[in-house]
């Protein structure tokens, strides 16, 4: 009876220490939220942001494609790139994912898969995954202090959205900016880790942009980059850009007679 008396204050004891931890922790992910979001230009000019257009080329192995990413609030996302006078496009209304590849012999409009359809709707957000991190169902976690390629020392934290899709951010240690997102996708059996290089902050507007990306994949070569040439921020976009057009009509051959 006494040692389960003492395994029982023992076990309580680690609980109180790990509540204790977690309750730190917690703190300290908020306290760099907070500096993440000062360094970007402060909240209210972040919110008053209404609609973005960034455009700039798309580098795809040898070759660069003309690209544009249009964002509106609440939660609209058009992004188009054109090759040899074909131009694909990702679009989300915010309730619908679709696009159109025509690389591919897709020359209508598709709903995309779930889980294109997840990453699109991430990507629509203006604000980003830590702004109203609670209201959108998104939990954030501090994983630690490390030190990426390059040697640039940053602060590692982990955003798990109320869909359960997780993705690790990392703050630069010294200006609070994100410079790399880290997320897992499975496709054909086969998970691959893919990593977003983020950087060529600029300042638009008293906003801190960035104006390069980067995405590589486990077991993948070759690499995907953006460079946005420029950014314009409360540019007019028509709600239309992002809905879904309606497939084009196929006339009926005709029947002789």
């Amino acid at each position: 009876m006494q040692r389960t008396r003492r395994l029982a204050r023992f076990g309580t004891g680690l609980s109180f220490v790990w509540l204790i931890a977690a309750f730190s922790a917690a703190e300290t992910a908020d306290e760099l939220v907070a500096k993440n979001i000062q360094a970007r230009g402060g909240l209210e000019k972040i919110k008053n942001v209404q609609s973005m257009k960034m455009t700039g080329t798309m580098r795809l192995g040898d070759e660069k494609l003309p690209t544009t990413l249009e964002l509106k609030r609440p939660n609209k996302s058009r992004w188009e790139f054109t090759l040899e006078g074909q131009t694909a496009v990702q679009a989300y209304d915010g309730k619908t994912a679709w696009m159109i590849m025509p690389f591919e012999g897709q020359t209508e409009p598709q709903v995309m898969t779930d889980q294109e359809a997840r990453d699109i709707e991430m990507q629509a957000d203006v604000d980003g995954p830590l702004i109203d991190a609670a209201a959108k169902g998104n939990t954030i976690e501090l994983v630690g202090k490390e030190t990426i390629e390059g040697g640039v020392e940053t602060w590692r934290l982990r955003v798990t959205r109320k869909n359960g899709d997780a993705r690790d951010l990392y703050l630069d240690a010294k200006t609070y900016l994100q410079i790399l997102a880290v997320t897992k996708r499975t496709a054909d059996g086969q998970t691959h880790e893919i990593r977003s290089k983020i950087g060529d902050y600029r300042n638009v507007g008293g906003l801190m942009l960035p104006h390069s990306f980067e995405a590589s994949a486990s077991d993948v070569p070759q690499t995907q980059a953006l460079e946005f040439q420029k950014i314009e921020i409360n540019v007019p976009i028509d709600d239309s850009r992002f809905a879904m057009p309606k497939a084009a009509k196929t006339e009926a051959p005709a029947t002789g007679g």
